[in-house]
């Protein structure tokens, strides 16, 4: 059942909530990589933030109110499928990650060679929630603050987090490029 709300609130809801709302299935469609799920998942997000909107303080941040809510949602869509377990959803991205004494210390041309399938499959096998935390950070340009309220977590984490996840998201990057030179040259010879 759709809850109703006054007309200022719906006013304060068109003008918050409505401009986000392609930020949360971008969210949701990062975070589960299955496009059925994620319109699913947006859903029933939006709704959950429709019916809660009469408890949202005017002045909070709604962007991270409506993150928040999403993020929760893939949760516990992700609790479902995996038979109630947390199992993979916050999977510590190991803290150090090497990179191989012959390797540049950072090749910006492999992210602008990479094309969108690699990027998508390399965010694909960070655990979710990091997945979200790239997608908020890097690609929608939210504050690391922001970022972390909607994810609940501390900003410390995020920033750790995301440092970690960038150096995987690199040397996944790296070894798609090398394999696909690799493939070029063997071709050609």
């Amino acid at each position: 059942m759709t809850p109703r709300l006054s007309p200022t609130e719906k006013l304060r809801f068109e003008a918050e909530i409505m401009p986000q709302l392609d930020v949360l299935y971008r969210m949701a469609r990062t975070v589960c990589s299955d496009t059925d799920l994620a319109d699913d998942i947006a859903q029933d997000a939006f709704l959950k933030a429709l019916q809660g909107f009469s408890g949202f303080k005017p002045g909070t941040n709604s962007r991270s109110w409506l993150a928040r809510i999403v993020h929760n949602t893939c949760r516990d869509h992700w609790r479902a499928r995996a038979g109630k377990t947390e199992m993979g959803w916050d999977d510590e991205i190991p803290a150090e990650i090497e990179i191989p004494q012959d390797a540049a210390a950072w090749e910006p041309q492999i992210i602008r060679d990479a094309f969108d399938d690699d990027i998508e499959q390399a965010l694909r096998e960070l655990p979710p929630r990091w997945r979200s935390a790239v997608l908020l950070v890097d690609v929608e340009g939210w504050s690391y603050e922001e970022a972390a309220a909607g994810l609940e977590i501390a900003p410390g984490s995020l920033r750790s987090a995301l440092h970690r996840a960038r150096k995987t998201l690199y040397l996944k990057l790296r070894d798609i490029d090398s394999a696909q030179s690799t493939q070029e040259g063997g071709v050609a010879t």
